[in-house]
């Protein structure tokens, strides 16, 4: 027979109770928690989207500079990686736009638009401070290129512009205004100063070399003070422009400052300028080394004409560069030795003489010549020649000498 102790049920009962309620407790902290977990990973996901989506609206008004570090191995991680990675490659490619968008790409040094900013910042933040704008052309470009080809001009511009930062310095901004002109623009530079660099450069020798061989060539110069009175960039151009048609006017190859009396320059004349004169004269014009082989530097469309040429490359083919190529074989060796006769008793005079060419097309024509010597700043002792086929001049005069006209 058993016996219960009354006595201990109501101590079993309040066990039993506090146990029930410690379980209830439980149950009712993990339900909470089981259900504030998914809320917190929501928002912690909600927090990484964000910094995506800040990310992608700083990446849209143009800020490349973002950084997201999201190392988790979800989903989420992957794509805010990706995204960084996107990002760094449009700003370098963003990068490397502006730069293309202002720098020239065959010099290297800036374009029209580079030029314009660099300086029209660094005039916004010194607007103080003392400087010169240079204008600088290439001499006779066009010569280049029709003499030698167009690789041979792009070289001598490239050329140009490295002794340009050499001359300058890397921290003047330097740039290609387009075609075979350029600008320097010299900041924190007093006149004084300018004057002496900018003539250093005139009077440097220049050369280029392409396909082995070294070519000699010239620059113009003019330039302009700016003296921190807040003169536009636009009106300094003006400036440095009128300066260097200054230099132009008067035979390049030379360098001047820009002074107020220049802007009453009659610029009519530049409207005639070498190529366009030694283009449509009605003479021959025939350029060349004081050599007895002497090297072919310049002729006129006239002269290319004279030889039945289509352009001056199959006149250059046709002749092989050279001179004494343009006389016909039965006259050359007389020619050669008429020239230097009397180049030797009268170097300074000019002098005539009549001769036979002989043309592309198979056909002689008896010339008369004028020719005479001088010196080159760039070529040395060169002849200058100018031809008339002899059969117009006998049009032209009556048996008496005077002109028909």
């Amino acid at each position: 027979m058993n016996f219960i102790d009354l006595r201990q049920v109501p101590k079993i009962y309040n066990r039993t109770h506090k146990a029930f309620m410690q379980m209830g407790m439980g149950l009712v902290a993990v339900c909470i928690l089981a259900s504030l977990l998914p809320l917190y990973m929501i928002s912690r996901l909600s927090e990484r989207l964000q910094l995506v989506i800040e990310a992608a609206k700083e990446v849209g008004e143009g800020n490349y500079d973002v950084k997201l570090h999201d190392m988790h191995p979800d989903d989420i991680g992957e794509l805010s990686r990706n995204f960084q990675a996107m990002a760094e490659k449009v700003a370098a490619a963003q990068e490397n736009l502006t730069y293309m968008s202002q720098h020239d790409a065959l010099t290297g040094v800036l374009n029209r638009m580079g030029l314009d900013k660099e300086i029209a910042d660094w005039l916004k933040a010194h607007p103080a401070s003392h400087g010169a704008l240079v204008s600088l052309d290439l001499d006779g470009f066009k010569f280049i290129n029709d003499l030698h080809g167009h690789m041979a001009g792009d070289e001598a511009l490239r050329t140009l512009a490295k002794d340009l930062i050499e001359s300058f310095g890397h921290e003047q901004i330097i740039g290609r205004n387009g075609g075979d002109e350029f600008v320097v623009f010299m900041k924190d530079t007093e006149p004084e100063q300018a004057e002496k660099v900018i003539k250093a450069f005139s009077n440097k020798v220049k050369t280029f070399t392409y396909d082995g061989e070294t070519h000699a060539f010239s620059v113009s110069i003019g330039y302009t003070i700016y003296k921190g009175d807040g003169i536009p960039l636009s009106r300094l151009f003006h400036q440095s422009d009128t300066a260097l048609y200054a230099v132009k006017l008067r035979g390049r190859n030379h360098y001047r400052i820009y002074d107020a009396t220049m802007e009453n320059l009659n610029r009519t004349s530049l409207g005639f300028n070498l190529e366009n004169i030694t283009k449509n004269l009605p003479t021959a014009l025939l350029v060349s080394e004081a050599k007895p082989d002497g090297k072919i530097l310049f002729v006129n469309k006239t002269m290319v004409e004279m030889l039945e040429c289509r352009n001056i490359h199959e006149f250059m083919e046709f002749t092989q560069g050279y001179a004494p190529n343009v006389v016909c074989t039965c006259d050359r060796e007389r020619m050669t030795k008429m020239v230097w006769e009397q180049s030797a008793r009268e170097p300074d005079r000019p002098h005539c003489m009549s001769y036979s060419i002989h043309t592309a097309k198979g056909l002689d024509k008896r010339v008369f010549a004028i020719w005479r010597m001088a010196d080159n700043p760039n070529y040395g002792e060169v002849f200058y020649a100018t031809l008339m086929e002899a059969s117009f001049l006998r049009e032209l005069t009556s048996d008496d000498g005077e002109c028909k006209a």
